[in-house]
């Protein structure tokens, strides 16, 4: 099966941090807009991503949750425009002790499981953080790539491939993910200091 390419890209810092979400140009760059993003760091942790910068259209809205599975982690529902349950997700401290592990459920497709690739990357992020309380240095300074998997296949993969650039690239090999639940994940991850 073909795969797919997405990118999201970080445009701003600070109390207001927005994203630009593209399909891929057919060269691995950013091509065609497919969405906007948001987030507000404050306490309340919702997040909405739009069709455009306009905010003409909401997607997805993004919201933290304790129903279920996901009270045992640091869990996220996302919802569509008409507040229908698209999926949800979080991080499984328990499996996050050496490489941050995330978890990823669509309904019809089940739970996909998301590791960082790399244990002496993980490990390198870890010790940044230590002296970067706000997380900008580390995510700046360190590459990271999360493979997800449903019993041992590869479903999807996020990555940033470069340090310095807060370019995220979005690798799909399973047609079946619905990708405004995957761009809300992408977003989300990054928001949270990138995993």
């Amino acid at each position: 099966m073909p795969t797919s390419l997405y990118h999201v890209r970080k445009t701003s810092l600070g109390l207001k941090r927005k994203y630009r979400i593209s399909a891929d140009d057919g060269n691995g760059k950013p091509g065609e807009p497919l969405g906007y993003a948001e987030k507000q760091l404050k306490m309340s942790d919702e997040l909405d991503i739009y069709g455009d910068e306009q905010r003409s259209e909401k997607l997805v809205t993004v919201r933290e949750s304790s129903k279920g599975w996901l009270a045992a982690l640091t869990g996220y529902e996302a919802f569509d425009h008409e507040g229908q349950l698209l999926g949800s997700f979080g991080v499984l401290p328990k499996k996050s002790i050496d490489r941050t592990t995330w978890e990823f459920e669509q309904p019809g497709l089940g739970r996909c499981t998301g590791t960082e690739r790399s244990i002496t990357i993980a490990r390198a992020r870890r010790l940044l953080t230590l002296f970067d309380t706000a997380g900008e240095i580390a995510g700046a300074l360190v590459k990271y790539h999360f493979d997800f998997v449903q019993d041992g296949e590869l479903v999807f993969s996020i990555d940033k491939p470069k340090v310095f650039d807060d370019w995220y690239r979005l690798t799909v090999h399973e047609d079946a993910v619905d990708r405004k639940l995957l761009f809300a994940l992408a977003v989300t991850m990054e928001s949270r200091q990138r995993g």
